[in-house]
């Protein structure tokens, strides 16, 4: 079985949704790569996620990538909030915070 690593990419068309934030990945637009067991099926599936989303909900996966790419838009940003994130590994749990329904 071949494994395929994480990458970043642009999005060749608009249908993907975020795994971060749960909104469409616009053609075009740099995307995040994640790729882990498919739980349908046998091999590799892949979690598509803007830049930003797994800068702050991804740190540890994105950090390698963002060493090896050259140029990123908003790059010092994005370096920033992988190193905070690195540096508090519970702060990635805390993007997503929502009010419970029965509340």
């Amino acid at each position: 079985m071949r494994v395929v690593p994480d990458s970043i990419q642009p999005a060749p068309t608009g249908r993907a949704k975020c795994r971060g934030c749960g909104r469409a990945i616009a053609k075009a637009e740099l995307r995040f790569g994640e790729t882990g067991p498919n739980s349908y099926g046998e091999g590799e599936a892949t979690s598509w996620f803007h830049v930003a989303c797994a800068a702050l909900m991804r740190p540890e996966k994105l950090e390698p990538l963002l060493q090896a790419t050259e140029e990123l838009p908003e790059r010092d940003w994005l370096s920033e909030t992988v190193r905070l994130g690195l540096e508090h590994h519970r702060l990635p749990r805390l993007v997503r915070v929502e009010r419970a329904s029965s509340g």
